[in-house]
């Protein structure tokens, strides 16, 4: 790998001459509002161009105390030494943190360096931390407080932020960089129109596709970038209006868009003024579409066009615009589906050719379920919604079975498609490349799919698209998946995941207001467990959670759906009786204390079967709020017990506590 030097008399131009520093440092922004990861980038004549996040560590101790500063300067001189064009260049300050840095080169010449840095590879060893806070004179407790918010990075993922980084800016630049060259060459060919062999020769070694046409619309130079970049020869396209159709086949769009555009041309040359550039997604000669950036202008009365290839930045930015509507809808609430159907949208915009669909793991693991599908036919999403997972089962079977992306470039002569080619056949489908959706922990939530009408074979670009697919569904199937734990957590107990006081009250509210409105009849009972401090001191809480979870379950086995129970505290619970009078209340309130008296919990070899319940029972006769039936059933339950336990009492006005 060649090592560049940092200056060189040749670079006429700054990486500040080529992109717009306010865009790409809130591009840099982003990046550590995403991975709280500190970045900066230096110009080659040492300028700081950006700057964001630096640590406090830094900044407010090591910086600032002239001893320990010096380690910092010596750990810049040390990540400066030999940088090498795509190394990433690393180094642990003797302050504790490390540094990263890579130079920028774009065209043979470092243009700048990107720093990303004080972060922790591991854990920090608070007492190394503290003896330097000793040996500078810090503030200890500031200190360490500094040193635990500070990143904990591995090597690995910081390589692989610094490449991503690395690679995004030299695609920026490259990109400005094709347009300096082409004002270059706009200038030589001003220069030389009545050389025109020589300018050929010139313009057949461009980086980007060039043209030229005379004042009647006839094309008389295509370059070799350009019959690369499309596949078209000047033979294919005779005039600009042959150009129009075949790299537009979409009549609307042609005669909303291009021909409006073609037709300024004269006016242009009439008023003296420039031709608007114009972005849009061209059709090469083999079906394929490229985004590109076409600039035109009068060269006496040549029409010169220059068409630069900016697929892989406007691919970038759609899927960085997928990404943060994605988010977006995460943090609205949208549904699963709407952000899956989203996803699958954006990647089959990337190519017109590719037909997209997410399937979900369900819960237990062995059936793929439709997440979203958008071009494929009903009947085929029909077929393999509810398909068992396993070897041999399709390719997303196959591959949510072994973990394993599984690229099947020809359905109808592949062993995992035995059994499946009529129905692939029926919905025209002649390939089909399936991803795995990982968690984060490594469990697989389903597959993402890419299917081709003709036997295909996935190019590297094909590949990181499935793969950038499947790691944005796994965000949003995370992220929901983390919505509904979050409101699990909000409605039941944690320890006994039984259904806690909220989750009763809220219910409960909406059943009483339903029986205030409509009238008919609504009890309620309270019970708990009696002695249960002694069950607890003698086999433990945890046993303790196990016998509250057994009678749950007797309750739950004994009442209907439309009855609403939850824990209230400790070993009470409050059944919401619909429906019910209060002769009806009792009567289930026994069936309830029988059955509880008679349940076992087992636990290693032992069996615990000494409980039972004391009920109290009251109609919301009265009741103008779930508190009043609350009181109620409280007063009826401690008077039974009161009288003995293991019993049911209803509640009577003359127990109201004076």
């Amino acid at each position: 790998m060649q090592n560049y030097n940092i200056t060189s008399e040749e670079n006429d131009y700054k990486f500040s001459d080529l992109i717009d520093i306010v865009e790409f440092e809130e591009l840099l922004e982003s990046f550590f509002k995403a991975t709280g990861i500190p970045n900066g980038i230096v110009g080659n004549d040492g300028e700081i161009i950006s700057q964001k996040g630096w640590v406090s560590a830094c900044s407010l101790f090591h910086r600032i105390n002239p001893e320990s500063n010096l380690c910092c300067v010596e750990s810049n001189l040390k990540l400066m030494e030999n940088l090498i064009d795509g190394k990433v260049n690393h180094n642990l300050c003797k302050n504790g943190l490390l540094d990263y840095a890579t130079p920028l080169v774009v065209d043979g010449k470092i243009l700048a360096t990107i720093f990303l840095g004080q972060v922790l590879e591991k854990v920090p060893n608070m007492k190394f931390f503290k003896e330097q806070a000793k040996k500078y004179n810090y503030e200890e407790k500031k200190y360490l407080d500094a040193i635990r918010v500070v990143p904990v990075v591995s090597r690995e993922e910081m390589e692989a932020h610094m490449d991503c980084i690395v690679k995004m800016a030299r695609m920026l630049a490259q990109s400005s960089l094709s347009k300096f060259h082409q004002n270059k060459l706009q200038d030589t060919l001003e220069k030389t129109t009545k050389q025109q062999i020589q300018l050929k020769d010139i313009l057949d070694f461009s980086p980007v596709g060039v043209g030229w046409a005379d004042s009647s619309g006839k094309i008389e130079y295509l370059n070799h970038k350009f019959t690369k970049l499309f596949g078209y020869t000047i033979d294919d396209l005779p005039d600009i209006d042959t150009w129009a159709k075949k790299v537009y086949p979409d009549t609307s769009y042609r005669e909303t868009v291009i021909t409006p555009w073609l037709e300024g041309f004269v006016s242009a040359i009439q008023k003296n003024i420039s031709i608007p550039e114009l972005e849009v997604t061209t059709t090469c000669k083999d079906c394929t579409e490229r985004r590109i950036l076409i600039k035109v202008s009068w060269i006496g009365d040549k029409l010169l066009a220059n068409f630069t290839d900016i697929t892989e930045h406007w691919k970038s930015e759609l899927r960085n615009l997928a990404h943060d509507n994605m988010l977006e809808m995460v943090a609205k609430g949208s549904s699963l589906s709407d952000i899956l159907y989203n996803i699958v949208q954006t990647i089959e915009s990337e190519d017109n050719t590719s037909i997209c669909s997410i399937l979900l793991l369900d819960e237990e693991k062995r059936r793929l379920l439709l997440g979203a599908s958008i071009n494929l036919p009903e009947f085929y999403n029909e077929a393999i919604n509810g398909l068992e997972i396993g070897k041999g089962v399709g390719s997303c079977g196959t591959a949510a079975y072994l973990g394993k992306r599984v690229i099947v470039e020809d359905i109808m002569t592949h062993k995992y498609w035995k059994g499946y080619t009529d129905l692939a056949k029926k919905a025209e489908l002649g390939s089909c490349w399936s991803e795995p959706i990982f968690s984060s922990n490594g469990e697989v939530l389903g597959t993402f799919a890419i299917y081709h009408k003709k036997p295909t074979r996935p190019s590297l670009e094909d590949i990181e698209r499935i793969s950038f697919a499947a790691n944005l569904a796994s965000v949003a199937i995370e992220n929901r998946n983390a919505r509904i734990e979050l409101e699990h957590r909000a409605y039941f107990d944690y320890l006994t995941n039984l259904p806690n006081r909220r989750y009763f009250i809220e219910h409960a509210d909406i059943e009483l207001s339903r029986y205030h409105r409509y009238g008919g009849e609504l009890s309620i009972m309270m019970f708990d467990i009696d002695f249960f401090k002694n069950l607890n001191d003698t086999y433990g809480h945890n046993i303790g959670d196990l016998v509250l979870q057994r009678i749950y379950e007797i309750s739950r086995n004994i009442l209907r759906d439309i009855d609403i129970i939850g824990r209230i505290g400790g070993e009470e619970f409050a059944i919401l009786l619909p429906q019910t009078n209060i002769s009806e209340a009792i009567n289930v309130a026994e069936r309830l204390r029988i059955e509880i008296s008679k349940g076992e919990v087992s636990f290693g070899s032992e069996i615990l079967s000494e409980f039972t319940a004391s009920f109290g029972v009251s109609d919301a006769k009265d009741c103008r709020s779930i508190d009043n039936l609350l009181s109620q059933a409280d007063l009826a339950l401690y008077e039974a017990k009161k009288t003995g336990r293991n019993k049911v009492c209803m509640y009577k006005k003359e127990n109201d506590k004076k």
